[in-house]
């Protein structure tokens, strides 16, 4: 029972970090990744026989940020992915870790921005040219892969909490 606990308390920064990395290269998050967090979750969660009000409350946290995320999307801020993600984020992070990993994203994520525009600001040099991803991440006026911010925030965050003191054994 503890290997299957393991394993699945690691999907978490797997999970994350392939998100972030295919929101690098393509500028897109898809629903996959936030399903198999939640669902990952709520399988974590069971078996390790969390009180149904602390997993609801984790919900609660998950929907909170999905409904910031969704009105930063409406307004063009976010991506659609990039709101479900976070809330995924969330749903593992708990009340506990949420305003923590919300401000980290903020930070990350103003600095992934300015990494961007100095980037696109440059010539793309040679070797980059005809990488679609590199266009694509070069291109004036386009999106700013956020995924990658949530990630690294998330990542930060995780030792923080009960499933890395699961995992480490703590």
């Amino acid at each position: 029972m503890l290997l299957v606990i393991s394993l699945l308390t690691v999907i978490f920064p797997v999970v994350v970090t392939v998100a972030a990395c295919y929101d690098l290269l393509t500028m897109q998050i898809p629903n996959r990744f936030p399903a198999v967090l939640a669902v990952v979750f709520l399988a974590l969660a069971l078996l390790t026989g969390q009180p149904v009000t602390t997993i609801g409350i984790h919900f609660l946290a998950g929907l909170g940020v999905l409904v910031g995320t969704f009105a930063l999307f409406a307004f063009g801020f976010l991506g659609g992915g990039d709101a479900k993600l976070a809330s995924a984020i969330t749903l593992w992070l708990g009340i506990e870790q949420a305003l923590p990993f919300l401000v980290l994203t903020a930070l990350f994520g103003g600095a992934l921005s300015i990494a961007v525009l100095a980037f696109r600001y440059l010539p793309l040099p040679g070797f980059l040219l005809g990488w679609t991803p590199a266009l694509r991440l070069h291109e004036k006026g386009a999106g700013v892969p956020y995924g990658v911010a949530l990630a690294a925030a998330a990542l930060v965050i995780f030792p923080d909490t009960q499933w890395f003191a699961a995992l480490a054994g703590i």
